[in-house]
């Protein structure tokens, strides 16, 4: 045989071969096929529809021949799911019904109090007392504000410098002004001192020993006075 007859086929070093392996055995193996569902893709619906769809497709088939789950079980749970999804929508129309019912109900009696208050205001020829004697408040009267609340929500976050932290916390309604104190660690009733007041839900406190831990408390005071503390915060000085 000669080497470059172009009928020879190389396969080795030593080996040439007048015609080609059969294509079968030199063809690669494609991997087993598996089935898939996507169920987390489907509504509920959708999954008895194909459940059908399965239990149509598998009835007399007779390379599936003995189904588990049986056809019979997965009918059934095709049909307690489609059952349960009626009654779902069932009991959403129901519950839009009574929310419209609600609404209907609620602007009613809004019409008749506003008629009522308009009546109450000119009967009452503006005299407070026989107001207040009709159940009604006083349009515009600011309600006074008690004692403050606790300071919730305290954070702190390190500064843009050193020997700074960046405190801040919730809001309080009604209050005029924040008494901020801190502490080195540990936490000691005597060990407390002034570190500043703010009007605004946030202090800048400078000047602290860096590299060391610090406790922060803050509390609001109005117009009844002082609050009570907040919850303490910890933060390492940079």
């Amino acid at each position: 045989m000669r080497y470059d007859d172009p009928n020879a086929f190389y396969d080795a070093p030593d080996a040439f071969y007048d015609q080609p392996e059969d294509s079968a055995t030199n063809r690669k193996k494609h991997p087993m096929a598996k089935p898939k569902l996507s169920l987390h893709t489907k509504s509920p619906l959708e999954k008895v529809q194909k459940t059908e769809d399965i239990v149509t497709a598998l009835t007399g088939n007779a390379s599936f021949s003995t189904p588990i789950p049986s056809l019979a079980t997965l009918t059934a749970k095709a049909d307690a799911l489609s059952a349960k999804v009626s009654a779902r929508e069932a009991a959403k129309m129901a519950l839009d019904e009574a929310l419209s019912g609600l609404n209907t109900a609620e602007a009613e009696l809004d019409a008749d109090l506003m008629s009522l208050m308009a009546y109450v205001e000119s009967a009452s020829g503006g005299d407070e007392a026989k107001i207040l004697s009709a159940g009604f408040e006083i349009k515009g009267k600011a309600a006074p504000i008690g004692a403050m609340p606790q300071v919730d929500g305290l954070d702190s976050i390190i500064g843009d410098m050193q020997g700074r932290v960046v405190l801040r916390w919730k809001a309080v309604k009604g209050a005029k002004t924040y008494e901020i104190q801190t502490c080195p660690d540990p936490i000691t009733a005597a060990g407390w001192t002034a570190a500043g007041l703010s009007t605004k839900a946030s202090l800048v406190v400078d000047g602290l020993p860096t590299g060391g831990r610090c406790w922060f408390r803050v509390r609001a005071i109005g117009s009844a006075g002082a609050g009570p503390w907040s919850d303490p915060c910890v933060k390492t000085v940079p």
